[in-house]
């Protein structure tokens, strides 16, 4: 049954109320105020209604304030527009000041919803529209039909409107839903389709909601357990690995990556945290276990704990490990001489980083010559000392930057001298670096920039075990492990002239290549948690996690300086950050700053015409590009391939000392 069929007996009230406002019994008391509140604005409603639109941007901007809004509506909303197909209905999603984000309607009725306004971008509250099914459901926060001549406007007086408010778990408004059509076509059933479909979408976004504030409580967690020192590892009741960090991984010599999905047994062989099969306490419960991977026999501490359902079911287990080893060594930490660096602090899951620590473990064990080779600011050091540590940590470690030393000071640095050996030296004579180092580890960083002449005299010390102070006569036996670095090819520096062939094999025993950043990509996630972590407790402040599109935009960045400009960057971005957080920050001030140099270097450096070239000019130009890439001297030498020392002097002789 239609109701309104009285259609007349309305217009009849609408007409005294606009000529006379005299206000009939007949009318509902929600129309009846919206006249009123129309009337005292001044509408005129004879007039034949223009409803204004939001601008081109503004009206983006809604759309993308309102999307969640949109992709769940939308799908009703056509469901809901199938129901009167060719009817002469359309379907309008408004948002809460009543602009229409997005209509739904038959192909054959676009021109006349245009010419009622009904279009995207359209303004359909009661300021704009007068009484209308829209406008009052964002003033009653109830669902509500306007028929015929209770639209206020004369103009919609041929319309029919349904809308009901979409509204929040906590009332709060979140959009309109409306369907109108003919007037002839009003029926009560079609307010009834709209407030279910309402009702749904209200749903379908508290959903939504909480799937989001989940996600977001998962990654929260997600990032505290892999930011514990402890292994944590999670199974189902099957023994299927479900969650473990990468400190987990790192104790049962596997990566994060390659563990999901597998079962436990597939990494540890016999008794693992689910004992005999599945049944134990699940009281937490600390014991010291022999834990057998498939490369190596561990000790660990684990602390077990089953998870089960509310009938006892058990559906799986979550244990914390504690490695042995790493128990053993934190003792020793205040007996390490010169050293601070385990294996367990070199970050990284990827195979490229594993396969480099899994070499340098097996170098430590015994006492062979150990050549690290990689770029500047891959770790060599850090490397260096894990290496020391694994078997010598109370021993001593010297660390020789053979870059660092002026050429004619580098041979009493590492040898020492005798008292009145040359002009200036201590009347005491001085102990050389060699000599400090007894019965533990020497580490001679960048010793691609050693000079000649003293590549000799460490060749003749690594052949013969014992050294001589400058000035003095006497053989002074060592007995030193030999660490050296260098982020040169040495191989390719024999060729050049510039290293000794019989230095390079005398020191190329152990090569352990030390992979750069670019070729481990994998690990930017795993860094920025660590680094976040070490650098926010440094300074107290609180940055919420990387959104996995900065980490993608990290990821794809070369970093030149590997990780030492990396750790650098997030400690940029976390200082100078005004907010709690530096995705904005970090991809707006950091990467655009370095692109930046690259380009400001290539527009000041254009290529040399090598035909027509004169060669301090080519020199001076190089020099400059250097500076303008890396201000920091060491790092510009570096990039030049000449040490410190010929920078300075070609500083001084260019004039560039204040570059």
């Amino acid at each position: 049954m239609k109701i309104h069929s009285d259609a007349d007996m309305i217009k009849k009230t609408w007409n005294d109320f606009v000529n006379d406002g005299i206000i009939g019994n007949y009318i509902r008391k929600p129309i009846v105020d919206s006249w009123i509140r129309c009337q005292k604005a001044g509408i005129d409603p004879r007039a034949l209604n223009r409803t204004p639109t939001v601008s081109e941007a503004n009206f983006q901007k809604r759309l993308e304030q309102n999307k969640i809004l949109l992709d769940v509506s939308i799908p009703f909303m056509v469901e809901l527009q199938e129901f009167v197909n060719k009817s002469g209905f359309s379907t309008t999603l408004n948002d809460p000041n009543g602009v229409i984000l997005e209509l739904i309607c038959d192909q054959s009725i676009i021109e006349e919803a245009f010419t009622k306004n009904l279009v995207r971008g359209s303004i359909w509250n009661e300021a704009m529209a007068g009484t209308n099914a829209t406008g009052l459901a964002i003033n009653l926060l109830q669902p509500i039909q306007v028929i015929g001549a209770e639209h206020y406007y004369e103009c919609y007086h041929d319309l029919t409107c349904s809308a009901a408010p979409i509204l929040d778990e906590n009332g709060k408004l979140l959009g309109i839903l409306d369907m109108s059509g003919p007037k002839e076509m009003a029926y009560p059933h079609t307010l009834g389709m709209v407030v279910a479909s309402a009702k749904a979408i209200s749903r379908q976004l508290c959903v939504a909601e909480s799937n989001r504030k989940v996600d977001l409580t998962n990654h929260y967690l997600s990032t505290l357990i892999d930011s514990m020192s402890d292994g944590v590892v999670a199974v189902d009741v099957k023994g299927k690995i479900i969650g473990i960090n990468s400190h987990g991984a790192k104790i049962l010599k596997t990566t994060t990556f390659e563990s999901y999905g597998k079962n436990i047994l597939d990494i540890m062989d016999g008794e693992t945290i689910l004992e005999r099969n599945g049944h134990q306490s699940s009281q937490f419960e600390e014991k010291e276990k022999h834990i057998v991977t498939k490369s190596k026999k561990i000790n660990c501490l684990v602390n077990s704990k089953l998870i089960l359902r509310d009938n006892g079911t058990i559906v799986g287990a979550v244990a914390t490990l504690k490695d042995g080893e790493i128990k053993s060594i934190v003792p020793e930490k205040s007996k390490r001489k010169g050293t601070r660096f385990t294996f367990d602090d070199i970050i990284g899951e990827s195979s490229e980083l594993l396969r480099s620590i899994h070499l340098s473990q097996i170098a430590a064990k015994g006492t062979s010559t150990v050549l690290l080779q990689g770029e500047s600011g891959t770790g060599k050091e850090m490397f260096a000392q894990a290496i020391h540590n694994a078997n010598q940590s109370d021993k001593p470690f010297i660390a020789i930057n053979c870059a660092g030393i002026p050429e004619s000071l580098i041979e009493s640095v590492l040898f020492g001298y005798e008292e009145g050996s040359f002009t200036g030296a201590s009347k005491h004579g001085k102990i050389g670096k060699f000599e400090l180092a007894k019965d533990g580890t020497i580490f001679l960083d960048e010793i691609g920039e050693m000079p000649l002449g003293t590549q000799t005299v460490l060749l003749r010390v690594l052949q013969e075990r014992y050294i001589q102070r400058i000035g003095g006569s006497k053989d002074i036996p060592i007995d030193v492990r030999i660490i050296a670095a260098t982020n040169k090819n040495l191989a390719e520096e024999v060729k050049k002239g510039k290293f000794r062939q019989d230095l390079y094999y005398r020191l190329n025993v152990l090569q352990i290549d030390i992979p750069p950043l670019r070729k481990r990509k994998k690990d930017i996630p795993v860094l920025v948690n660590f680094f976040l972590n070490e650098i926010t407790g440094t300074c107290g402040k609180f940055i919420e996690p990387l959104h996995p599109s900065t980490i993608a935009t990290m990821q794809e960045y070369e970093w030149p300086g590997n990780v030492r400009q990396f750790k650098n960057a997030i400690e940029q971005a976390v200082n100078f950050t005004e907010t709690n957080r530096i995705d904005d920050y970090f991809i707006s001030n950091y990467l655009p700053n370095i692109n930046e140099e690259l380009t400001e270097v290539n527009r000041v450096s254009p290529p040399i015409d090598d035909t027509n070239v004169d060669l301090k000019d080519l020199e001076l130009s190089t020099i400059k590009k250097a500076l303008l890439l890396f201000p920091e001297r060491k790092k510009a030498a570096e990039y030049l391939g000449i040490s410190r020392s010929t920078l300075y002097r070609k500083l001084k002789q260019y004039h560039l000392e204040d570059s």
